[in-house]
């Protein structure tokens, strides 16, 4: 029963939790325009040409990828990668919105047994 009464009474545990919330939310405002920036700048003409100099457009027709269907594999894993990204960062928030919350309830809860 001490432990359940020393694991309650964890001061420290609850501003862990709201400094949880506060370093995600600075890593997610210093990740977002990084990087869209860096996606932003690739090119992916010069990528998906470059495929068919390499061999993998020796199946096509005359060594040229965009020979296959009009093929652009670094165009499609991009435009995945930037929808799995917009998909990311929108629900990224609600979880430091949670650890947050988790934390300042845990506090509230601490000061209102005492």
């Amino acid at each position: 029963m001490k432990s359940l009464r020393k694991l309650k009474s964890d001061d420290k545990a609850n501003v862990d939790m709201i400094l949880t919330a506060v370093i995600a939310g600075v890593m997610f405002a210093i990740a977002i325009p990084i990087i869209y920036s860096v996606l932003g700048g690739f090119d992916h003409t010069t990528t998906d040409s470059n495929f068919g100099d390499y061999g993998l457009g020796r199946y096509a027709e005359g060594g040229s990828l965009e020979a296959i269907n009009g093929s652009t594999p670094a165009l499609n894993a991009s435009n995945s990668l930037l929808t799995n990204l917009n998909t990311f960062f929108t629900i990224g928030p609600i979880y430091l919105v949670v650890v947050a919350a988790v934390g300042i309830i845990a506090a509230v809860l601490l000061l209102r047994g005492r």
